[in-house]
């Protein structure tokens, strides 16, 4: 969890700073979550009728692309494009932070043709690695509701649940640092994957545990937000972005974090070179 603190700190202190990058792309993020349908799962939870799920629903809750409806597709891609862009940007600006010790935009969108290519192959593939996660836990969850026993369906479903959760965070544990590698060495691609799984390997599961655990409690606020607010309210979109600004910026940080300490690179911006 070392990382975690040291990123929280690092949010904390900067926040101004790297906060109009995650908050762009969270928006729109937020617009393409599916409020009815994560409603509806819920609401088919707590009433204790597991067999009412439907398919449709439990992907729609969990899914970016949920395709639930033209909208949802619409803000969805648009949310992966701001993702692309804002992403790319702040890593040149945490990089830039971390290894003088300048917290400017200076050179930040120069910096920009450099890092578009590697965070757009970067996002496609977790993308990827997520929206299959997404339809292959809606099908178990779904089959598993199915079992007449309440008791049952709902404790396979927990489960099941909780350990595809572990089987994404460690399928993308296994990249996380990809990002960071290919951009700051300069390394090609399939050397910098193996360079980061070279950096991640000795602690991937310290790592794990806390993306697993901060995964799942923004997923259970996004639960309780479409739970008690009303469906299509201002609220609910407020509410979730400030939750996936939240956890853009953890990611990020904590990928730039964990980099330089895996490096050995001593960070600059613990020092007060510049103000």
């Amino acid at each position: 969890m070392k990382y975690t603190a040291r990123s929280s700190k690092y949010i904390l202190k900067n926040f101004w700073y790297i906060i109009p990058f995650a908050i762009i792309p969270a928006f729109f993020l937020s617009l393409s979550t599916d409020h009815e349908a994560v409603f509806c799962a819920m609401e088919t939870m707590l009433s204790a009728k597991p067999t009412e799920h439907h398919f449709i629903h439990i992907f729609s809750a969990i899914s970016v692309l949920n395709f639930s409806s033209w909208q949802a597709v619409v803000f969805g891609l648009v949310a992966i494009v701001c993702i692309v862009v804002c992403v790319a940007m702040m890593m040149a600006l945490l990089d830039k932070h971390m290894r003088i010790g300048k917290r400017t935009y200076n050179g930040v969108f120069a910096k920009l043709n450099d890092n578009l290519l590697s965070t757009c192959g970067y996002v496609l593939l977790v993308l990827f690695i997520y929206e299959l996660w997404s339809l292959i836990t809606a099908a178990l969850l779904f089959f598993f509701t199915r079992i007449p026993s309440v008791a049952i369906a709902y404790g396979l479903s927990a489960v099941v649940y909780l350990l595809m959760h572990i089987v994404l965070i460690y399928l993308i544990g296994l990249i996380y640092l990809w990002l960071p590698c290919m951009q700051i060495t300069g390394f090609r691609a399939i050397e910098a994957l193996q360079y980061s799984y070279q950096l991640i390997a000795p602690v991937k599961w310290k790592i794990l545990i806390g993306q697993v655990t901060l995964l799942l409690l923004v997923e259970c606020l996004v639960c309780v937000c479409a739970y008690f607010t009303a469906v299509g309210s201002g609220l609910f979109t407020l509410l979730t972005t400030v939750l996936y600004t939240g956890l853009i910026m953890i990611y990020c940080v904590r990928m730039m974090v964990a980099y330089f300490d895996r490096d050995n690179i001593e960070r600059a911006d613990l020092k007060k070179y510049y103000q």
